[in-house]
């Protein structure tokens, strides 16, 4: 780069992409999660249009997100014990083969709701795998002063991959079908696998032959227990992810009631979402200062569910692609900055266990709060469900301030990198 100012701006905001095995991560994981969340809105669709119930789209959303509250401890076990590299490639490998399953039953005319939904699962227990190892590996594969820029492009590819995911398969569902959506999400996931293949770092945790699973998991648990800034930090994103983040299962009858574009308003509105979670992760990718990301932590949550009451008041695309584009931006925001913190108070031996018991925190909330927002917007409306869910955690967020170990953390009380061990 000729330019000093670009100079510049890359070495801020994409420090750590300049090493070579994150990089390779770094597509792996934006192809893998572009193909999880096209098949989010590929099957809801696909599912209200079998049985006209939203309902059924929130179980077959929460098919795919209950496997966080069950694998991701034992990920994290597998991550500390095995080659980390080796548990992702796996992850990615049978994610692939579920893809090429759900694919084939979808072109054969053979696929019931009950099939979408057993795959649904299987796809949610790959992706415990593949997110947990993913997490556990990046601190190994940059410097540690580069942990925060390296977590927040991680959670870029993510929250972004909600942009690209249903991006790249739109003209496939609306002009084509699920079938033909199922069949992008494959390649996706085929993309993935030889993006983490090329990998060259190898690492583990701490675990050896004959660490006992449960014991080891316990370990954990006491660990995150023992640190008040953990503790905390635990329960406040178990809170947002329940609150701000739980809404796929209603993006599909949001679209059809108020939009009357089942296909594409679902498509669309995710996609606001990501482009707005862009926006978000680029933005705290270079913030340095412990204090700033304190700040930014309080401020995206407050945002979080305030920018829920604009989708819920919006009657029109623009009105909820930009309403839905602020969620997306305070919400990945928040989360980037809050793995973060997570990620710099756990030790690098211990780090798949703790980054599992997070994953539950995270994916297993989200999970069970999907499944009662698909029958509360059935019973409701999706609108009302937003309404109260947002103006819900913005309580949440004020309420927090009370909390002197919280109060810390948003005066900067973590910083990022510390200490491992």
């Amino acid at each position: 780069m000729r330019s000093p100012l670009l100079r510049a701006a890359w070495d801020r905001y994409g420090a750590a992409l300049q090493h070579r095995d994150f990089r390779w991560v770094w597509l792996g994981s934006l192809s893998g999660q572009s193909a999880y969340w096209a098949l989010i809105v590929a099957r809801g669709v696909l599912v209200l249009e079998m049985t006209g119930s939203s309902a059924l789209v929130g179980i077959t959303t929460f098919a795919a997100m209950a496997p966080r509250f069950l694998m991701p401890p034992l990920a994290g076990y597998v991550a500390d014990r095995f080659d980390r590299r080796t548990v992702l490639a796996a992850g990615y490998t049978l994610q692939l083969g579920h893809a090429v399953a759900l694919t084939a039953l979808a072109f054969s005319d053979a696929l019931t709701v009950w099939h979408v939904i057993v795959l649904s699962f299987l796809n949610g227990s790959f992706r415990a795998f593949q997110m947990t190892a993913t997490q556990t590996l990046i601190p190994n594969l940059v410097p540690r002063e580069r942990w925060l820029n390296a977590i927040a492009l991680n959670q870029m590819s993510l929250q972004g991959a909600r942009l690209f995911g249903p991006g790249l398969i739109a003209p496939a569902l609306i002009h084509v079908g699920p079938s033909a959506a199922f069949l992008a999400s494959t390649a996706f996931y085929a993309i993935g696998i030889a993006c983490i293949f090329a990998v060259r770092t190898r690492s583990t945790g701490e675990l050896t032959r004959g660490d006992k699973v449960g014991a080891s998991l316990w370990a954990a648990v006491r660990y995150a227990w023992s640190d008040a800034r953990l503790r905390a930090l635990f329960v406040l994103i178990a809170l947002h992810c329940a609150m701000t983040m739980s809404f796929e299962s209603m993006l599909p009858v949001l679209a059809r009631d108020v939009l009357g574009d089942t296909e594409g308003g679902a498509t669309y509105l995710m996609m606001g979402v990501g482009a707005g979670a862009l926006v978000g992760v680029i933005g705290i990718a270079g913030v340095r200062s412990a204090a700033a990301r304190g700040r930014l932590l309080l401020i995206t949550g407050a945002v979080s569910g305030a920018a829920m009451l604009l989708v819920a008041m919006a009657g029109s695309i623009p009105g909820m692609l930009l309403g839905m584009a602020a969620m997306g931006c305070a919400q990945a925001a928040f989360m980037a900055t809050g793995q973060a913190m997570v990620q710099s108070l756990a030790p690098d031996g211990m780090r798949g266990r703790l980054t599992g018991l997070n994953q539950v925190n995270v994916g297993g909330t989200m999970a069970a709060v999907n499944l009662a927002n698909g029958f509360a917007a059935d019973a409701f409306g999706a609108p009302s469900v937003l309404w109260a869910l947002g103006m819900g955690f913005v309580v949440v967020v004020a309420a927090s301030l009370a909390l002197g170990v919280l109060r810390g953390v948003y005066r900067g009380a973590v910083a990022v990198p510390a200490r491992a061990g």
